[in-house]
């Protein structure tokens, strides 16, 4: 059996939709699990209107990862499917990637996806996506690859080691897909449309915040920090992608958060003492006659007058 597990926050004008896309599912048995996260708008009716053809559970508004979490415990199925209330899956996702864990032995099936809008009934797609995991799994995902989750779907002989990080309300997904690579999951690609992700949503905070992204960018770095360190000294590309991803935060966080940029720029320091950026230019010619922090202050100060 396939668990779809589905949090659903003021989705009244999409839920309908992303529920017939399970129900169109050519796969079966599946059990669908929605948790009502504390909706304000006409969501808990939309949803009372199925009956048992759902397991609904109604809480309080607790956030995406508390509802995923608390709507996982009650999944009884060798699969899980985690879906956004406004994404769609292709009908024949579940029977492709069962039978693809099945014959591979396998923990994380993915594939390909498309970005959409819908104005009334008219679904305009506006990207298709084609990627594969490249080179070492754990620094692709913390890196450089991410899908929603409505693309994936997860043997719960991985995800009974995972939980979705509540202390990361905006990439809480792609952390939790990167706790998978870090768990040594085993993933498989098919290479057909899995789902389709609805672009420009209202409850996106990623598309809304970009502090909030930033930030919490910055956060997860420093708790895959403490996961990574014993591994940096012999595994040099993961302290690589530390860097790498630190200088995106600092990037941004000099405009967004100063207090939050000063300490990344230390974090940073703390990983690696004697940095220089690699890439010619102003910040390393800098850094170098007068280290890296001294130069990111400089350039800091650029960047605000060019915001």
């Amino acid at each position: 059996m396939v668990s779809v597990v589905i949090p659903a926050y003021n989705a009244e004008k999409t839920i309908a939709q992303t529920l017939t896309s399970v129900f169109e599912q050519t796969y079966s048995p599946i059990e669908i699990i929605v948790v009502n996260d504390g909706s304000t708008d006409n969501t808990a009716a939309v949803l009372a209107s199925y009956g048992d053809k759902i397991k609904l559970i109604t809480i309080e508004n607790n956030g995406v990862s508390y509802a995923r979490n608390l709507g996982y415990s009650h999944a009884n199925g060798k699969y899980i499917q985690f879906l956004d209330s406004d994404d769609l899956l292709a009908p024949d996702k579940l029977d492709l990637q069962v039978k693809a864990l099945e014959e591979n032995n396998a923990d994380v099936a993915y594939g390909n996806w498309q970005r959409f809008v819908q104005k009334g009934e008219e679904i305009t797609i506006k990207e298709t996506v084609k990627k594969q995991i490249a080179g070492d799994i754990e620094i692709a995902l913390f890196t450089d690859f991410w899908c929603p989750p409505a693309v994936l779907l997860y043997s719960k002989r991985i995800t009974e080691q995972l939980t979705w990080n509540e202390k990361l309300p905006v990439i809480q997904d792609a952390r939790y897909l990167l706790d998978a690579g870090i768990a040594k999951a085993k993933f498989v690609y098919i290479p057909e449309l899995m789902a389709l992700y609805r672009d420009g949503q209202q409850q996106s905070l990623s598309q809304r915040n970009e502090t909030a992204f930033v930030s919490d960018c910055y956060t997860n770095c420093k708790e895959v920090y403490q996961i990574w360190k014993p591994d940096l000294i012999k595994e040099p590309n993961k302290q690589q992608a530390l860097v790498e991803v630190l200088r995106y935060c600092i990037n941004r966080l000099s405009v967004l958060r100063p207090v939050l940029f000063k300490e990344a720029v230390d974090f940073l320091l703390q990983i690696e003492p004697q940095y220089i950026p690699k890439e010619k230019g102003f910040l390393r010619f800098l850094s170098r006659f007068a280290g890296y922090k001294n130069a990111e202050k400089i350039a800091a100060i650029k960047r605000k007058f060019k915001a």
